[in-house]
């Protein structure tokens, strides 16, 4: 059984190719990877919009957070279906369009949902767990040349309690 930390720490781990500076193997990467100024955990960095205002000075980023847990059981087996989201972060001092679909100085979030999709669906991130798979993304805030969204990740992973 993983913690919640270890698979939120694969997940960033996974997604480190998007990472500006990342020296990466691939042999022709995508054009999005190595764009990506921040890959963390989120800390509240998306609160309020001047929360958010601040934190454009880490965009574009990526933030994961965990979002619960749900938990089927089969006798003194459980299997616990995790929720993971991921915020998609990036800015244009030109325009708000440009955030979502990139620019000369950006990637825009729609080309950021594209590697962290090609990234994690269907990978078990060297964890023995479900795969992951993609359940939702949604515009979270936009405006004044910032661009949010969100992805929603699916995992789980099984649990044996004895005696149960």
């Amino acid at each position: 059984m993983y913690t919640i930390e270890q698979i939120e720490d694969a997940i960033t781990t996974r997604l480190a190719p998007l990472k500006v500076g990342h020296e990466g193997t691939e042999p022709d990467p995508p054009a999005v990877w190595r764009t990506v100024r921040t890959i963390k955990s989120y800390q509240g960095e998306l609160d309020d919009e001047e929360s958010i205002a601040r934190a454009t000075k880490l965009f574009p980023a990526i933030l994961a957070v965990y979002g619960g847990s749900e938990y089927a059981s089969h006798g003194a087996r459980k299997v616990e279906k995790m929720r993971f989201h991921l915020f998609v972060c990036d800015r244009s001092l030109r325009a708000e369009e440009e955030a979502r679909r990139g620019g000369s100085g950006n990637p825009g979030v729609y080309a950021l949902l594209n590697g962290v999709r090609d990234l994690l669906v269907g990978q078990r991130l060297s964890l023995e767990i479900y795969p992951f798979e993609l359940s939702r993304e949604e515009a979270v805030w936009f405006g004044k040349g910032i661009s949010i969204y969100g992805a929603l990740y699916e995992t789980a992973q099984p649990h044996l309690y004895p005696g149960g």
